[in-house]
């Protein structure tokens, strides 16, 4: 179903109608489903759609499959989609961790943003957020906005000061990546023996880091031959040619040229949950997934020493957002497979409780009674005047 003449226009009330998750990429289609898990836990009988925004699709074929098989409730395929979702009555919330920029005009807008009736538009973070100061801006006019770490909180609030056309708005900690960690299961954690490199499209940023990291995993592969060792690939080369992220040295090439590979170093492009359920160890540079390594129960390395990292511009960023976690690893302590429990006030910081999914709804309960809303017929008025 498309956004338009389709969508019906009978009157539901608030409290009834489905939430809407957006996504367009793999990572907003991995919140929106760890999102919609959060709601249902929370609510099994709530309704929650999965809203494909075509318009700025870097999704392939396979990755739908592979992680939507049922496909997308709504498709939204232009730039007046959001206008009409905005006051279609059809929605409850509109829940993203990417406020597109057709979505951001029409929140911009400021009849149609005191409007009644319109759904709630709750924002998250796309993850690890290495540039905040522009993530808080394009989340400037957000009805609701869930920050991970706690101390974003507060540098949100800074920044908003200067803002003098802000409405209303509620800041949150968390993030369905981010829910507090459950003890692994000790047995299972014994016979988990895979060791899993996750890979990251844009850093490394040069091939010599590239091979590097290749380099290292041959090397643990080589004296640990009873166990597995996979590159945990982001997408497949010939993929996401539209995405956000180009990759521009696939590691499935690299590979190629690299000689001497063990039996035991291999490629995989599985999804983050199964590579997460075979896991026995989970290394990576600058990715979000350390957060999920860590939510998991599986140790987690995370090293930041390869070649040239000095010209990788997420090094610096993801260096302090660790700074504290006892989770970066030297290159020795890596090739060792050394590990570390991380620091308990990191995680603190970083973890949010695992009632998200009452946090949204309770968050949308109050933007529905919210002062200052104008009736559809004037909002109808004022764009005739």
């Amino acid at each position: 179903m498309t956004a338009g003449s389709s969508v019906p226009t009978d009157f539901i009330p608030f409290p009834q109608r489905p939430m809407l998750l957006l996504f367009s990429d793999d990572s907003t289609l991995f919140f929106a489903l760890r999102m919609r898990a959060c709601l249902q836990a929370e609510d099994p009988d709530l309704k929650v759609e999965m809203g494909w925004v075509v318009a700025e699709n870097a999704l392939s074929y396979r990755q739908m499959a592979q992680l939507l098989p049922e496909g997308p409730d709504i498709a939204l395929p232009g730039k007046t989609a959001f206008r009409e979702l905005m006051l279609a009555h059809r929605y409850r919330a509109i829940v993203t961790s990417r406020v597109y920029g057709a979505l951001r005009i029409q929140l911009k807008n400021t009849a149609l943003h005191l409007t009644a009736e319109r759904p709630c538009v709750v924002a998250f973070l796309g993850g690890l957020d290495f540039f905040p100061l522009k993530g808080r801006a394009n989340r400037r006019y957000c009805d609701g906005v869930f920050l991970v770490p706690r101390s974003e909180l507060a540098a949100f609030e800074a920044q908003a000061k200067d803002w003098d056309d802000r409405m209303w708005q509620e800041l949150d900690f968390g993030h369905p990546s981010f829910l507090t960690p459950t003890p692994p299961d000790p047995d299972q954690q014994t016979q988990r023996r895979d060791i899993y490199f996750f890979a990251q499209a844009l850093s490394p940023s040069t091939r010599r880091a590239r091979l590097h990291m290749l380099r290292a995993m041959a090397a643990i592969a080589r004296a640990n031959p009873d166990r597995q060792v996979w590159i945990k690939l982001r997408h497949l080369p010939d993929e996401n040619r539209q995405h956000l992220h180009q990759e521009k040295y696939d590691y499935t090439s690299l590979m190629d040229a690299l000689p001497d590979v063990p039996d035991n170093l291999q490629l995989t492009a599985c999804t983050m949950d199964e590579a997460l359920a075979n896991a026995g160890l989970g290394i990576t540079c600058t990715s979000t997934a350390a957060v999920d390594i860590v939510r998991a129960g599986v140790p987690c390395m995370v090293h930041l020493d390869f070649v040239d990292n000095y010209l990788d511009q997420l090094v610096e960023p993801m260096r302090q957002l660790f700074a504290d976690s006892g989770l970066i690893t030297s290159l020795e302590d890596m090739l060792c497979l050394r590990t570390q429990d991380p620091a308990q006030k990191w995680l603190d910081e970083m973890f949010c409780s695992r009632d998200l999914g009452q946090q949204v709804l309770a968050m949308v309960e109050r933007f529905d009674k919210r002062p200052l809303q104008i009736t559809a017929y004037e909002l109808s008025s004022q764009n005739q005047a």
